[in-house]
């Protein structure tokens, strides 16, 4: 049997990976003229959901499993939708990729999480 410690050590990693993708697609897109998002609020909030969504998943890896690990992967799964969704409305494609990842990786984590409390084959 995998103990969540050991069991865990990459299970956010994919999550982190689409947080910081988000965040450098985000952040050129709010720094680079002509992208059409140039200095706009939107883009700066999308800047600091991404950062966000990067401290959450270092939270989720660091917590113990209970209600504030769960608290943390709603909260995940609701930037995530959201961010893309801000993506949609800003035209950047490449942050609803990013945050497919970030989404793929939020399921990876509950399915790792379920297999390391349960005990999985060893």
């Amino acid at each position: 049997m995998r103990s969540d410690s050991t069991a865990g050590t990459s299970r956010t990693i994919v999550i982190f990976a689409g947080a910081l993708g988000g965040f450098a697609v985000a952040l050129y897109n709010y720094l680079t003229p002509l992208t059409g998002v140039t200095g706009t609020f939107g883009a700066g909030l999308v800047i600091a959901s991404t950062l966000l969504l990067a401290i959450a998943a270092v939270l989720i890896q660091i917590s113990r499993p209970g209600a504030w690990r769960v608290v943390l992967r709603i909260l995940v799964a609701l930037g995530g939708v959201l961010t893309a969704l801000a993506g949609y409305f800003l035209h950047e494609w490449w942050l609803i990729v990013a945050m497919a990842i970030v989404l793929l990786g939020l399921l990876f984590d509950i399915y790792q999480g379920r297999n390391s409390q349960t005990g999985a084959f060893a």
